[in-house]
């Protein structure tokens, strides 16, 4: 797994006592791993989410931080971080399982703090030639 940050540090720093998150990822494999990761780093409240309509209930009440993969099920992890930014979410986080580099700057312009490749599909059509480094590693310098 991959990972592009812009400021890692204020992903769970909003409210120090109590973190809260919400993770919305199909995949319940990928969903549990990010759960865990959360609690490791201090997490304490995550819900999780499958699909944007699942989660778009729960955006009213904001929490700290939105974990969502860029595609889920029923449409656009990078819309849905969209509207909890409006709604007062202080940190979006998008994830995917392709190294997309238009993606990841999409992203970043977008407004959400980091973007993580989970590696958890393959690139499918992406070239690839011997010696070349990974759109993911492209991905780490551009910021």
């Amino acid at each position: 797994m991959s990972v592009l940050l812009e400021q890692p540090a204020s992903l769970v720093a909003y409210r120090p006592n109590k973190p809260t998150a919400m993770v919305v990822v199909a995949d319940p494999r990928v969903r549990s791993t990010v759960t865990r990761h959360l609690w490791a780093l201090g997490v304490r409240d995550v819900i999780e989410a499958s699909s944007v309509a699942e989660a778009r209930p729960r955006i009213g009440n904001p929490r700290d931080i939105c974990v969502a993969d860029v595609h889920l099920p029923d449409g656009s992890g990078l819309t849905l971080l969209s509207e909890t930014r409006a709604a007062g979410w202080p940190n979006g986080l998008a994830l995917s399982a392709a190294d997309d580099i238009g993606a990841v700057r999409n992203a970043l312009a977008g407004g959400v703090k980091g973007y993580v490749v989970t590696g958890t599909r393959t690139n499918v059509g992406l070239p690839t030639r011997p010696g070349a480094a990974p759109i993911g590693a492209a991905a780490a310098r551009l910021h």
